[in-house]
């Protein structure tokens, strides 16, 4: 079994996930952001396989990130700085955006743009379902969020 941190998280959910799931869609838009059991269990497993957390990052949650700091070799303070919010799997492309909005609700005079911005929320394209940025995992990979799609409609941080 590999000992890095990033590469367990990864092999573990690719036992747990179902390959299919992440490439369902609806309406144009992947399935975790329109349906909220299959989001909530996708969530479950991100959770299970990478310790998806913390429950509610406004708390300390100091034995959650004294854990990370060890996990990853570093101090509390920096493991605090990987967060979903500015991982490569954190996806805030316009289209995913309005996917998640939709999802929320799309019924006129609804809050879900406003529970969109308050959760800070985006896609994980690892466990596919829509993720909180003020929380992290063991599967963070520096370089996002990803932000913007290139001429080709893939992902990218580049303009």
């Amino acid at each position: 079994m590999p000992s890095n941190p990033v590469v367990i998280a990864v092999l573990k959910a690719k036992k747990m996930v179902a390959p299919e799931m992440g490439d369902e869609v609806i309406n144009g838009c992947p399935v975790a952001t329109q349906d909220i059991r299959v989001n909530l269990n996708n969530r479950y497993k991100a959770v299970q396989a990478a310790n998806y957390g913390p429950l509610n990052p406004e708390l300390p949650n100091t034995k959650y990130w004294e854990a990370k700091a060890k996990q990853f070799k570093s101090t509390v303070e920096e493991a605090k700085t990987a967060l979903c919010s500015n991982c490569s799997f954190f996806i805030q492309t316009p289209d995913i955006m309005a996917c998640i909005e939709k999802g929320i609700g799309d019924e006129p005079d609804n809050y879900s743009e406003d529970v969109v911005k308050a959760a800070n929320l985006g896609y994980c394209e690892l466990f596919d379902f829509k993720c909180a940025g003020d929380r992290t995992c063991d599967a963070w990979l520096m370089g996002g969020p990803i932000t913007t799609e290139d001429e080709n409609g893939d992902d990218s941080d580049e303009e």
